[in-house]
């Protein structure tokens, strides 16, 4: 008889983030607004666009300021885009919610 190996594709760490982006997805999707508090912490980004990586993953490229991790103001590609508010100026991708400045030409 032959042992399974079971490979752990996705990190604790990568679960928890996907937690809890299916819950801020939920919430946002049921058409409740981002918390105001949170939108006004959350980063910045500005000239942004929507593109798809190689692996056709929806995200966004734009400038980034104000982000946990990236300090000061560089261009990025966000981690997947869940859900795109334009109008109201948010954005919420896998890893963070943001909040839209003015969009690329």
């Amino acid at each position: 008889m032959t042992t399974s190996r079971l490979e752990f594709i996705l990190t604790a760490d990568e679960a928890a983030r996907l937690a809890s982006a299916l819950k801020a997805y939920e919430h946002l999707s049921g058409g409740d607004p981002p918390d105001p508090r949170a939108l006004a912490v959350a980063p910045l980004l500005r000239d942004w666009h929507c593109a798809k990586i190689p692996a056709a993953m929806p995200v966004l490229v734009g400038e980034i300021r104000n982000h946990p991790a990236l300090p000061g103001t560089r261009h990025v590609a966000t981690s997947r885009l869940l859900l795109l508010d334009a109008g109201a100026g948010w954005a919420r991708t896998l890893n963070h919610l943001y909040r839209l400045g003015t969009a690329a030409r």
